[in-house]
């Protein structure tokens, strides 16, 4: 083949090579406008990240419950439910219960004595002290022992062992306590001066002392003082009383 026509087929097939690649790269080019070649996923910053267990899961699936003011109690149980927020005592080891005074007066509501302290009771006949939880006892009751009008005194003077009556007097009484329990026993011996208080919605009445002797003041009578006849544990005496209390008008 003569020289020119050989540079003539190089050049031919140079200038092919080159309109091939050229073409390859616009249709590339092409392929990338219309999203042909672009990624079918989305970045990993972009996604919800996965729980690392099934507890941060179920956690972040939760929502929240809708409640009411827990001080607040639906119409409807009023009156009804035995758990509403009405009846619940105030304190956990409140009883139910009244509580009647030497002068007639009938205390009615929530009862209860120092915190997580039963009644101590010293029973003569066994020599020994009686724990009695609050929440085992019906009732207790007062036993008085002795009263009197006793004469004021003094001693004649310092280191000399002769009283000298002033002729004033006070009252005075000496106690024991009967508990009638819930398995139908009693116990009766003397309680060492511990309090009980009663108290109705938000007014307390207390501390009302049980122990083994009072004493009153210079001038005072034995009806002027005052001490705790009778605690009865029952709900049912409880709304009696308050029941009673509510018919009867307040003294002027």
């Amino acid at each position: 083949m003569p020289k020119s026509a050989t540079c003539a087929a190089i050049c031919l097939l140079a200038v092919l090579a080159v309109l091939a690649v050229g073409g390859a790269g616009s249709q590339n080019a092409d392929n990338g406008k219309n999203g042909e070649n672009s990624p079918t996923t989305q970045p990993a910053a972009s996604q919800p990240a996965r729980p690392q267990n099934n507890l941060e899961y179920w956690l972040s699936q939760a929502v929240p419950a809708a409640t009411q003011p827990d001080t607040q109690t639906r119409a409807d149980d009023q009156g009804t439910n035995p758990l509403a927020r009405r009846d619940r005592p105030f304190r956990r080891a409140a009883l139910s219960g009244v509580v009647e005074l030497s002068d007639g007066r009938q205390l009615a509501g929530a009862l209860y004595t120092t915190r997580e302290k039963p009644w101590l009771v010293f029973v003569e006949k066994e020599k020994r002290w009686r724990r009695i939880p609050f929440v085992t006892a019906l009732s207790i009751t007062a036993v008085v022992v002795s009263e009197e009008m006793a004469l004021q005194w003094r001693w004649k003077a310092m280191g000399e062992p002769e009283r000298v009556y002033t002729g004033k007097k006070f009252p005075t009484r000496r106690f024991l306590w009967t508990f009638r329990l819930i398995d139908g026993s009693t116990i009766t011996g003397g309680v060492k001066g511990q309090p009980i208080w009663v108290r109705r919605g938000q007014q307390t009445t207390g501390p009302m002392v049980l122990h083994e002797r009072s004493k009153g003041k210079v001038g005072q009578t034995l009806a002027d003082l005052v001490y705790v006849r009778r605690v009865i544990v029952s709900a049912a005496m409880r709304d009696a009383v308050l029941a009673d209390q509510a018919k009867t008008p307040p003294a002027p």
